[in-house]
């Protein structure tokens, strides 16, 4: 039982660092958003950025909002 929590923690962290890789790179996408993996999550930063994550649909699908 143990082995399988192992292997299901390696798998669960191998998964969360693809997701993170994956956020970055759609933020990164769009103008004027930067993003950095950072520990366990991801930072954006840019201009503005709270006001254009509630109106621009590109922004709601990093933050998995838009659903």
């Amino acid at each position: 039982m143990i082995r399988a929590l192992e292997r299901a923690e390696a798998l669960g962290e191998r998964r969360a660092v693809v997701v993170r890789e994956r956020v970055a790179a759609a933020a990164e996408e769009v103008p004027g958003v930067a993003a950095e993996v950072v520990g366990d999550g991801v930072v954006l930063s840019g201009r503005s950025l709270v006001r254009r994550t509630v109106s621009d649909p590109r922004l709601q699908a990093v933050a998995g909002w838009g659903r």
